[in-house]
């Protein structure tokens, strides 16, 4: 459920080994892919956390959110989880227009379901008593430990790979990290909904701003 991340890094390792550099357009499409690959994964997550806290319906809602993202990844970009899209020298695969209005449409709807979901799980009085407090790692343990990722982030340590070192094109989109202190379960939820906002942002700003060119 990371391959665009994964693939990324391997990518990046090859192409510095051969000093070169993927074109813009490449770069910029690499991110648009990683961002849905999050939302997808944040998507997933929301909905398990729902169902471990006794709220059937949450996975259900946030199982046929991802069903949907999933779909339109292999509609677009030939393939539901985007395995073999990245690949050394750019991409494997280009968007046209009918793509970005199809994600652009997407992220619209998406907005509005995340932002209903998400009141219901801040209102939902069993969940919030099954969250708060529960598996909680303090600041000070997971800086202890070495914490990285969501975990980190939801226990007072802001750090994101797009932000530091911030590779292209993240230099230039400037991520907003969302991160809480509370280091619980709870505080957990709050970021990855959070992050799913932010990665909306993102793909908009990402297809607002995508250059031209090839891609590979």
């Amino acid at each position: 459920d990371s391959t665009v991340a994964y693939a990324w890094a391997y990518v990046m390792a090859l192409e510095s080994l051969a000093g070169t550099r993927p074109p813009p357009r490449a770069l910029w499409l690499r991110a648009l892919l990683l961002e849905r690959e999050r939302i997808a994964n944040h998507l997933g997550d929301l909905g398990y956390l729902g169902n471990d806290g006794g709220l059937a319906f949450g996975l259900a809602q946030f199982s046929r959110l991802k069903e949907d993202l999933l779909r339109t990844n292999a509609a677009i970009f030939g393939h539901r989880y985007l395995m073999d899209r990245v690949a050394p020298g750019g991409v494997a695969v280009d968007i046209a227009d009918a793509g970005v209005e199809a994600v652009l449409a997407e992220c619209d709807r998406l907005q509005g379901e995340l932002r209903t979901l998400r009141a219901i799980y801040y209102d939902h009085a069993g969940l919030q008593d099954r969250c708060i407090g529960c598996g909680r790692l303090t600041p000070a343990t997971a800086g202890a430990l070495g914490v990285v990722g969501l975990a980190a982030r939801a226990s007072g340590h802001a750090i994101d790979l797009r932000v530091h070192p911030g590779h292209a094109p993240y230099d230039e989109l400037q991520p907003q990290i969302a991160s809480h202190r509370n280091g619980d379960v709870a505080a957990r939820i709050v970021v990855r909904f959070d992050e799913a906002f932010e990665s909306l942002k993102l793909q908009r700003r990402i297809l607002r701003k995508l250059p031209s060119g090839p891609i590979a």
